[in-house]
C-alpha cells in the first residue's frame, strides 16, 4: 500500500515533472497536484525526501518528548513568585470591603 507523499515537481507543457521518482509506484497512482505561487520554496515531507517511515516516525517522537520533558520543567520567569490562592483572595476581600490600595 503506498502512502501519502509529496515530491516537488513542474508544470511544463501540460505535463507535471516530477522531481524524482516515488519508491513503490505501481503503473497508475491517483494523484493531486498543488500549484505554488513562483519562487516559493517548496520542501518534500521526510517520506519523500527517502527517509524511512519508522526513522521518521522516531524523530517525531524524539521531538514530542523533548517538548514534554520542556513542558513539565517549566520556564523560569525570574523574578519574585507569583502569589497564592489565599493571598489573592486576601487582596481580594479587602478591596472589596471598601479600602484602597495603598490605604493600609
Amino acid at each position: 500500500m503506498l502512502t501519502s507523499m509529496t515530491i516537488p515537481g513542474i508544470y511544463r507543457d501540460g505535463k507535471v515533472e516530477l522531481a524524482e521518482r516515488p519508491e513503490g509506484l505501481v503503473e497508475s497512482a491517483p494523484v493531486l497536484v498543488t500549484f505554488v505561487p513562483e519562487g516559493t520554496r517548496v520542501e518534500p515531507e521526510p517520506m519523500a525526501s527517502g527517509l524511512p517511515a519508522d526513522e521518521a516516525e522516531a524523530a517525531r517522537r524524539r521531538a514530542g518528548d523533548q517538548l514534554i520533558k520542556m513542558l513539565r520543567e517549566g520556564l523560569d520567569l525570574g523574578g519574585p513568585p507569583y502569589p497564592g490562592r489565599k493571598e489573592l483572595y486576601d487582596r481580594d476581600q479587602r478591596f472589596a470591603g471598601g479600602s484602597e490600595p495603598g490605604e493600609d
